[in-house]
């Protein structure tokens, strides 16, 4: 049976997982599944992109409010005057005011002062995208990092199971390297046929290849393996633990607290289009618009007449309350009822989509929990001839010592038991990868 780690398996977790950052950090001597999950989140770049932009979303909602801030502005101009001109000015006196003539000087300093403050129900609106836009962006996030765990956890230990069919064979290897000895030794007294140890023999040569191929191929995964979690590359790093460890469940345990990701993201874009739809209609509403301008003038400013507030004219500013009504969606065909007959139908759509993909996630969870049991099943069933090959092993090794077995029924009877072995490991990866894959759909419950 190849139980080497196939290219394709490799080019998914890579493409799921993004490329390694340049500078790697160092691999531990030993690593387990839990460092392998934390070194991939750390430096995996789509987990990266994801956390980035949380923080950049999280930062909008976090100062949406600062739309009912006010707008201020100022500005300060120096003016020379080509030409002055006399300017007939009120003076008071007992009797009222009495003409007279200012000859404004050629050098002015003028400031100028706005504050406008907008009061808009779109604001609100507006607040509730930004915290929405956040929301969605933590699902992105929490998927980037499950899915990420997931295929790392599958990828460890199917290294495991590599390993651990390694092992088998270098035992088949060396079990047939005695029996070609003991061959031999009978082919030479006379005592064996030579059909024996010439089975014995090619057993031998048929297996060295294959030990070598298998680890080769894990050398190479492993050195990808370090590469996708952004690790550096080290020849002697191994992996602890066993696919034994992992506690296999029941299918009563296989229940998930939570919300599938891809549910929860089709009913937040139902969310966000209805709050279009409400920001759009909020643009008919009237906006009340509060403003306070200055103007002030300083004629002929000197450090003698710039702190008298008698030098200092004021000529237009005001404080003015202004409503504002859009009415221009009022009018058939405008840019307002267009945007917002296309918002209705987006929405619709939106929902529809949310109910089917409401439906086929319990489709597909209701397939993969099936296959989980058919996984349970099998298991069970190969516990059972693994015990039954083993003691078939057994008994046919206790025959061939006794000098009343064949050789190739004893190398029959081993490799039946290491099939047995290496396809109950296999089935055991194949159910953790199930569950790996049905966990990595759902948000995890808080």
């Amino acid at each position: 049976m190849d139980n080497k780690i196939k290219p394709a398996i490799l080019l998914a977790v890579l493409a799921c997982a993004g490329l390694a950052p340049i500078a790697a950090e160092t691999a531990p001597a030993v690593l387990s599944v839990d460092q392998a999950v934390d070194a991939a989140l750390r430096n995996n770049l789509a987990v990266k992109s994801a956390a980035t932009e949380s923080r950049i979303k999280k930062r909008a909602n976090d100062f949406s409010f600062n739309r009912f801030y006010p707008s201020v502005s100022t500005t300060a101009t120096a003016l020379k005057l080509n030409t002055v001109s006399p300017v007939l000015v009120g003076v008071p006196t007992s009797n009222g005011l009495a003409p007279y003539y200012v000859t404004p000087d050629k050098a002015n300093l003028a400031l100028g002062l706005t504050v406008q403050e907008v009061f808009s129900v779109s604001y609100l609106e507006l607040m509730d995208q930004a915290a929405l836009d956040y929301q969605e962006s933590l699902i992105g996030k929490a998927k980037a990092e499950k899915t990420i765990a997931a295929a790392v956890k599958k990828l460890f230990y199917q290294l495991l199971v590599q390993k651990e069919a390694i092992e088998l064979t270098r035992s088949r290897l060396d079990n047939a390297r005695e029996r070609l000895r003991q061959a031999r030794v009978s082919y030479e007294l006379g005592q064996g046929t030579e059909l024996n140890y010439r089975y014995a023999k090619a057993n031998v040569e048929a297996l060295i290849p294959d030990l070598r191929s298998m680890e080769t191929a894990r050398r190479q995964a492993v050195t990808q393996f370090q590469e996708i979690l952004g690790l550096d590359k080290r020849d002697d790093m191994d992996l602890s633990g066993s696919l034994e460890d992992e506690k296999i469940p029941s299918a009563d345990e296989t229940t998930i607290e939570g919300a599938r990701f891809d549910v929860k993201k089709s009913y937040m874009s139902v969310n966000q289009l209805e709050t279009a739809l409400r920001l759009q209609d909020s643009t008919l509403l009237p906006n009340l618009i509060v403003q306070y301008t200055a103007d002030p003038t300083l004629n002929g400013p000197s450090k003698n007449s710039i702190w008298d507030k008698g030098n200092w004219g004021q000529s237009s500013g005001a404080l003015s309350l202004t409503l504002s009504v859009n009415l221009s969606g009022l009018i058939p065909g405008s840019d307002y009822r267009v945007k917002r007959s296309e918002l209705e139908d987006r929405l619709a759509l939106a929902r529809e989509n949310a109910e089917t993909t409401a439906r086929n996630a319990s489709h597909d969870e209701e397939n993969q929990r099936r296959l989980i049991r058919d996984s349970l099943d099998k298991i069970e069933n190969l516990k059972d001839v693994a015990v039954d090959t083993k003691r078939s092993y057994e008994l046919t090794d206790a025959y061939y010592k006794a000098g009343v077995g064949r050789l190739l029924d004893l190398e029959d009877a081993e490799l039946s038991w290491q099939s047995t072995q290496i396809q109950l490991l296999n089935e055991r990866l194949n159910l953790m990868s199930l569950i790996y894959d049905l966990d990595a759909q759902y948000e995890t419950a808080n």
